[in-house]
């Protein structure tokens, strides 16, 4: 009886994990469709808005550092294997210098579809230089990432203001605690441009991007 029940109950199982990952890879194909440089835009304002109007002391945060790197709406979608994809922007000096896709999986049981802004603040030229002119960055390899959090009176704590760089997880809430972005990756995209264009150098693109 035992072994028949296994029989059983083993291709059930399989079938909802095989429907589970295939609507989950139709979801994810459907978010990952690359946006152009207005709707990025567009977010990026929106959730600088939401950012500095939700979260007290944040445009100290702002005012202060010397990059800041925007990814709105990053979306979380998946059941088995978790991933987290979003666009967005490096801004110095209030100017889009490179636009970026931040990418991140994770495996576990992952229920749902959610989405979060995140910014990512520089406070030190080398550390901003390093992830500016590589050709891919990995938080937590290629640069450690401190995460801002709520402090006395529910403003954000300037501790990590001490930090080359501070990473804020929020949503319409605030920030959201508990989260790391610790294995995201951020790699340059070009927003509009023409399939058929040859690629432009790396280093020559954002030496022209900051003169």
């Amino acid at each position: 009886m035992k072994k028949h029940f296994t029989k059983k109950i083993n291709p059930m199982i399989k079938y909802f994990l095989l429907i589970a990952i295939l609507n989950f890879s139709m979801s994810f194909s459907n978010l990952t469709l690359a946006r152009s440089t207005l709707e990025i835009d567009a977010a990026i304002e929106s959730a600088l808005n939401r950012f500095t109007e939700e979260i007290k002391g944040s445009q100290t945060y702002l005012d202060g550092s010397r990059g800041t790197l925007v990814i709105p709406r990053m979306i979380k979608a998946g059941v088995i294997l978790g991933m987290e994809y979003g666009e967005g922007a490096l801004i110095v000096d209030g100017i889009k210098v490179q636009y970026y896709r931040a990418f991140s999986t994770s495996l576990g049981l992952q229920l749902g579809v959610g989405a979060k802004d995140l910014v990512i603040l520089f406070f030190d030229d080398d550390a901003m230089d390093d992830f500016l002119y590589s050709s891919g960055w990995q938080a937590g390899v290629d640069g450690s990432v401190a995460l801002g959090k709520y402090g006395v009176g529910g403003s954000i704590d300037t501790t990590e203001s001490q930090d080359p760089i501070v990473g804020f997880v929020f949503g319409h809430k605030g920030i959201i605690a508990g989260l790391s972005v610790e294995g995201t990756k951020f790699t340059k995209i070009w927003p509009d441009s023409d399939g058929d264009t040859v690629e432009v150098d790396i280093d020559e693109f954002n030496e022209t991007a900051l003169e």
